[in-house]
């Protein structure tokens, strides 16, 4: 599928999807459950995530590969869906000691066009992951060429 001006999508002549968001400071130690929102974004070619719900739709038929890191402080629970269903999860624990870390996910998930994909929090209440001025809290995509 190539670019066509006028067309109405949001597609980059190049055909890069890519992008990096990270959890806003204020918004460490989720207590729900669901979809975790990265609200800052550091770069969205493409347009497909979406940080007022915290989903990546897919733009273009492909393989991505998705990582999340998260810096946690105690534990960490998450998993990696595609349209509802779990890719890979995450269960971090420095319990009792309580030190931060990080914790990693990754995957290469092949999708279609408007499959979503997005950082499932569960346990709700039990995760310590958070944001700093000194750690971040990460979740990039990109489309493989």
């Amino acid at each position: 599928m190539s670019y066509e001006p006028g067309r109405g999508d949001s597609l980059p002549p190049s055909g890069t999807v890519a992008f990096t968001a990270k959890l806003k400071i204020d918004d460490s130690y989720p207590c729900y459950s669901g979809a975790m929102k990265f609200t800052t974004v550091l770069v969205n070619e493409g347009q497909g995530y979406n940080p007022g719900n915290g989903v990546f739709t897919c733009p273009m038929d492909g393989f991505y590969y998705f990582t999340v890191h998260l810096s946690v402080y105690g534990r960490g629970q998450c998993d990696l869906l595609k349209n509802g269903e779990n890719v890979v999860s995450l269960y971090h624990t420095s319990l009792p000691d309580k030190c931060s870390q990080v914790a990693s996910i990754s995957s290469v998930i092949e999708l279609s066009k408007k499959d979503d994909v997005w950082v499932n929090l569960w346990g709700p209440g039990r995760n310590d992951i958070f944001a700093s001025v000194d750690n971040d809290t990460v979740f990039s995509g990109f489309r493989l060429g």
